[in-house]
């Protein structure tokens, strides 16, 4: 009996190779959510900041819009309220800048803790005022100037304006604690570096050779 030697095809070496992808895939999208639960517990905090910020800075852009674009109404409101008319002018234009410099704070990951700090700012000031028109400080039926457009009532709002302020303070304290994790990881990097420079004696007398240059160099400036 004559044997034939099977010469193996590019088509069939792609067959074989099929089975192989798809238990790879099959393995990987099995290892898919316990990968997304481990990321999730170990970034748990730039998550909720991304999240709380995404919606106080969305928050703050959608009620700055409303007032921008009906200023006029937005105006005539703030000139009703227990302010002198001087003052309620500067409101009607500082609430909607502030809220928009907020927003731009809050969407720049170097000015993030400013632009947080700036919304519990902004939401403890505005909740303070809805309690003191409950307390029936001043009229309680007074025109609400926050720029949304369902108009509620002042518990509601004042409801409401607690779980902002809940929302923005405890995202302005995880922004402030990844930066302060950040400040310690990069403190500590820095001493490891340093003591393996030093640990490198070719290192070691380089550094010794420059500070000496440096002194010298200082010395002569001063002769």
């Amino acid at each position: 009996m004559n044997n034939t030697n099977r010469q193996i095809s590019h088509q069939d070496f792609q067959i074989g190779k099929i089975p192989s992808l798809v238990k790879a895939g099959i393995q990987l999208l099995s290892r898919f959510p316990m990968l997304v639960v481990r990321f999730c517990l170990v970034h748990w905090r730039e998550i909720a900041v991304t999240f709380y910020g995404s919606l106080m800075m969305g928050l703050w852009i959608f009620v700055a819009y409303n007032k921008l674009t009906g200023f006029d109404q937005n105006m005539e409101g703030m000139l009703r309220q227990p302010f002198p008319r001087p003052f309620a002018m500067f409101l009607a234009y500082a609430i909607p800048g502030s809220e928009l410099i907020a927003a731009l704070l809050i969407g720049y990951h170097r000015t993030r803790l400013f632009g947080l700090g700036l919304s519990a700012l902004l939401m403890m000031a505005f909740t303070v005022y809805v309690g003191l028109a409950i307390l029936h400080v001043w009229s309680d039926k007074l025109p609400c100037n926050c720029g949304l457009i369902i108009q509620i009532g002042w518990k509601k709002h004042f409801v409401f304006n607690v779980f902002l302020l809940l929302i923005s303070s405890w995202a302005f304290l995880l922004q402030w604690w990844i930066l302060k994790s950040k400040l310690h990881i990069d403190k500590r990097n820095n001493i490891d570096r340093y003591k393996i420079t030093n640990s490198i004696p070719l290192m070691r007398n380089r550094k010794r050779e420059t500070l000496h240059r440096l002194k010298r160099k200082h010395k002569h400036t001063k002769e």
